[in-house]
């Protein structure tokens, strides 16, 4: 086991497992990723099998360790990536639920980490999960797309594999998997698709379409009941916040083309990774006005301890 593996419990033997991994930071701003994570493990059943040591990886004055009084004994939750087992109802292999803030230090150290424990278990998949932002309208299912994947999960999935374009500073979530992928596991990338103009999160239709596809591949069968009433309620959080916008009917006119755009085609979502705008920069809300209004409504709906998207793990 690696040095900075912590075990939890006993972990028991796996059939076929899969490891699926989000990571709070790059990759997934919304923290929807991370919010799937965590509603999995509350559906799931799953149970924590190891956590990381957070003094090799983090900053601490920069993730700061957190306290949270239980029962009223003072009780500190430090940062750090969290390992959960679960068995998927209606599949026929167990999943790793790998969840964790993105570390400060150490990457390449971190990612031969998540080499260690996934030979310890003997999964030879590795599945990212993110989140990034689109012209597409809150209002709407949100788009999944599998990127930089090979061809085992194009095949696990159904989807065609996206190699990315993007050139530029990168985050851990693309470290673990070129390290993995060097070390000859199958590794794939799957992200929802969310509006860019409301950049609070986590956003339950990405959680659900995220959860949606991974039934899909697992062939398992999970409920988004719960998530129903969570859209219901982000949708009119969204719009009383785009109301206090100077003018909120030229933001709703930009999302009613958006959703024309995205009605019009059931495969729209192909088109809509970078479409061009309906307006010029000029003509909409500045990023500080419609930040305002949302964030004055939907900030005060962020749980910063246990809350979907939140901290991480």
């Amino acid at each position: 086991m690696h040095e900075s593996l912590r075990p939890v419990g006993e972990l028991t033997k796996l059939r076929d497992p899969l490891v699926i991994g989000a990571f709070w930071g790059w990759g997934d701003g919304t923290g929807s990723a991370m919010g799937t994570i965590r509603y999995l493990r509350a559906e799931w059943g799953a149970t924590e099998v190891a956590t990381v040591d957070p003094d090799r990886y983090y900053d601490l004055t920069v993730a700061r360790p957190r306290s949270q009084p239980r029962n009223g004994v003072p009780n500190i939750r430090w940062p750090g990536t969290r390992f959960h087992v679960a068995s998927p109802p209606g599949s026929d292999r167990d999943v790793v639920l790998l969840a964790g803030r993105e570390p400060s230090l150490a990457w390449r150290n971190y990612a031969e980490l998540v080499a260690d424990f996934m030979r310890q278990v003997g999964a030879r998949q590795f599945l990212a999960l993110g989140s990034r932002p689109a012209m597409i309208p809150h209002t709407r299912p949100a788009p999944v797309l599998l990127i930089d994947s090979d061809a085992y999960f194009e095949e696990l999935t159904g989807r065609k594999s996206e190699p990315s374009t993007y050139q530029g500073p990168t985050g851990i979530q693309t470290i673990v998997s070129l390290h993995l992928r060097e070390q000859g596991f199958n590794t794939g990338r799957i992200s929802a698709l969310v509006p860019g103009y409301v950049n609070i999160g986590p956003n339950p239709r990405a959680v659900a379409a995220l959860v949606q596809a991974l039934d899909k591949a697992l062939g398992s069968t999970t409920s988004i009941e719960p998530l129903l009433g969570e859209i219901d309620s982000y949708d009119e959080r969204t719009s009383e916040a785009l109301s206090q916008l100077a003018d909120p009917a030229q933001m709703r006119d930009q999302i009613r083309q958006m959703e024309e755009l995205y009605d019009s085609d059931p495969t729209a979502q192909q088109d809509l990774r970078n479409p061009e705008p309906a307006a010029t920069p000029d003509e909409l809300p500045s990023g500080e006005e419609l930040l305002e209004g949302i964030e004055s409504f939907l900030r005060q709906n962020r749980n910063d301890v246990e809350g979907p998207g939140s901290q991480p793990s």
